[in-house]
């Protein structure tokens, strides 16, 4: 498969979990403590954090976006599958210091990365170092690329929003929507907190 129609297809993938539809049921819904004693806060519209405002997500209605799921690659069946079995949907802690919860499904930002690129195992954002090249150039980047603060965050490039390439439409999954979602960023801005283009590794 040639580079422009593998990166067409990881958006694709991307845009499948944007634009995912879900119902779901008291039984997802979780704010406490799991069994294993982790804490799980899901973003529905009960939720009220101190920092983050991104419940959204209801109960016995049409959902549209994959949650947010702290340390979660859920593929869209595993997703399906654990509704059915009322794992919670998404969990988006406050503190990154929590751990995430095996009751949960959902994906976060390196977890759609590690779906979407085929990744052989769930990497953390740390780990896009060893799996991708840094793009130098922005008039290089194509579809399957990403936007990646190491450690921080990382987010798909979908395309340039005007033809100075100042904007670009990107998709991740945020703490901040609680959701994977379509999005519109400024480059320099990006580039100014410390963000890099990335571009898969050729497999040998």
């Amino acid at each position: 498969m040639n580079s422009d129609a593998w990166g067409q297809r990881v958006v694709e993938k991307a845009l499948e979990y944007a634009d995912y539809q879900w119902v779901a049921t008291e039984a997802n819904v979780m704010h406490g403590v799991d069994e294993d004693g982790h804490f799980v806060d899901t973003p529905d519209v009960t939720w009220k954090g101190e920092v983050l405002a991104c419940g959204w997500w209801k109960v016995n209605e049409t959902n549209v976006g994959i949650p947010y799921g702290w340390g979660n690659a859920s593929t869209l069946e595993e997703f399906e599958t654990g509704l059915a079995e009322g794992k919670y949907a998404g969990n988006v802690p406050e503190d990154k210091s929590r751990y995430g919860s095996r009751y949960s499904v959902g994906v976060d930002c390196s977890g759609l990365l590690t779906i979407c690129w085929e990744l052989p195992k769930k990497i953390a954002t740390r780990d896009i170092p060893l799996y991708a090249d840094v793009v130098d150039n922005l008039d290089e980047i194509r579809q399957g690329d990403v936007f990646a603060k190491v450690g921080s965050h990382v987010m798909f490039f979908k395309e340039f929003v005007n033809d100075g390439k100042t904007e670009v439409v990107i998709i991740d999954s945020t703490r901040g929507t609680g959701k994977v979602s379509q999005r519109i960023e400024n480059v320099a801005e990006l580039f100014r907190k410390g963000y890099k283009i990335y571009r898969k590794k050729q497999e040998e």
